[in-house]
């Protein structure tokens, strides 16, 4: 009966509750509560040791020449415990994902803690045991130059990290400077009993790999200029003189495609792009940039722009085409939410499928004070026509097949976090 005690506990323990919440059932014995105690350890350790090395036995074998020499260098500097700090440095393709989860399962087939954040949820899904920076190390949302998180000495999550051999943190580039920086004042003063020299130590001594691509998005900085944006950047750190830059060039994504000509057609989009990213042929006129975008990647429109869009990524579908999960396999980006207005309304008019509309709630919260002013100034009609980024629209019409977007965090341990695609049924 004990050891069920114990298994329930273990379950309750993921979830937040405990035995202790429920007065009727008995508690599990005191001598098997350590096995439960820090329920953030049992989820790193809740992995099995066989699968994992089978796994990093089959992920070693692929491992490009650039990758191997990351992930030797990476696992001498764990098993030395020398608290080295890594930048990988590589566009997309170029197997950073696939990096991570050969260096997770080396470690987590010795029954060791891997820690793997990313900037993004989404970015987040693609690691195993994954979570966002902000989630796994309450990391504060307003951070400034003297920043700390907030974890406290003795708690569960102190103890995790303590604990922890690796961490991992995906999508570097687009995270603010002072992110890093409170994290790693943070690890300094945690890590403090277990390693004298934690203070001189970046991240307190842990081997931290950081990994992303400076073309891609940067930290987000409102009303910002392009100096805001540098200085907020990772690389504008006083840590960044601590990081060894290691990186990836080679293309892995031209690896799966069978024909010579895609191959040498994505190899040349590839190039592309770098080449744009790295400015090489950005035309500079009065204080700007114009990029010329190669013919073969414009669509000729000649009537409806939104309909030669659709046509092109979602071949038949204005023919009707009964089958509508192939709409998951592609996506049309918007610059504006009002062009994603228009383009989910032409398509949810070509479904043949029946709709349903779905209202939100039009009613404001009454206070104690300045009723009758919030009232006048906050009418329905006012609160229906709001339009803003991560808030759907007052009336949301959908119908069988058409994907979703989450737009808030339920559930991340199950896949749900921000902007995961849903079909509707």
């Amino acid at each position: 009966m004990n050891f069920a005690l114990v298994e329930i506990e273990k379950l309750l323990s993921i979830h937040g509750k405990s035995l202790k919440d429920y007065p009727e059932m008995p508690a599990a014995c005191c001598t098997a509560l350590h096995i439960i105690s820090n329920r953030f350890i049992q989820e790193e350790l809740a992995y099995d040791c066989l699968e994992q090395e089978k796994e990093n036995m089959e992920l070693v074998s692929q491992l490009t020449d650039e990758q191997k020499v990351i992930y030797n260098e990476v696992l001498t500097d764990i098993d030395g415990q020398l608290g080295g700090l890594f930048f990988v440095y590589g566009y997309g393709g170029t197997g950073k994902t696939f990096l991570w989860r050969a260096l997770s399962s080396a470690l987590r087939s010795k029954r060791e803690i891997v820690l793997n954040v990313a900037s993004s949820g989404i970015a987040s899904l693609l690691l195993p045991g994954g979570r966002t920076a902000h989630s796994r190390f309450a990391i504060p949302i307003s951070v400034n130059e003297d920043s700390t998180c907030n974890i406290s000495h003795g708690s569960q999550l102190a103890e995790l990290i303590g604990q922890s051999k690796l961490i991992i943190w995906d999508e570097a580039p687009m995270m603010h400077k002072f992110c890093f920086e409170a994290l790693d004042r943070t690890m300094r003063d945690l890590m403090r009993f277990q390693n004298p020299r934690s203070y001189d130590m970046t991240f307190g001594g842990k081997t931290v790999v950081l990994g992303g691509d400076f073309r891609q998005i940067l930290p987000v900085i409102p009303k910002g200029t392009r100096q805001d944006i540098v200085h907020a950047s990772i690389s504008s750190s006083y840590l960044w003189k601590s990081y060894k830059v290691l990186r990836l060039t080679k293309n892995l994504r031209l690896r799966s495609v069978q024909s010579e000509i895609e191959c040498r057609e994505i190899d040349d989009f590839a190039k592309c792009i770098a080449n744009i990213g790295d400015g090489t042929i950005v035309i500079q006129f009065d204080g700007g940039s114009d990029i010329t975008i190669p013919e073969r990647l414009l669509l000729e429109c000649e009537d409806d722009p939104i309909a030669t869009i659709v046509d092109s990524t979602f071949p038949n579908f204005r023919q009707g085409m009964v089958d509508l999960l192939y709409l998951n396999d592609s996506a049309i980006l918007a610059p504006t939410l009002d062009v994603v207005d228009s383009i989910n309304e032409y398509m949810n008019d070509h479904n043949p499928a029946d709709g349903q509309t779905y209202l939100s709630c039009d009613s404001v919260c009454k206070s104690n004070s300045n009723v009758d002013m919030l009232a006048d100034l906050h009418t329905p009609e006012f609160l229906n026509g709001l339009r803003c980024s991560g808030v759907p629209n007052h009336a949301l019409t959908l119908k069988v097949g058409s994907p979703v977007m989450l737009l808030r965090n339920i559930d991340h341990t199950l896949g749900l976090c921000n902007d995961t695609r849903y079909d509707s049924y």
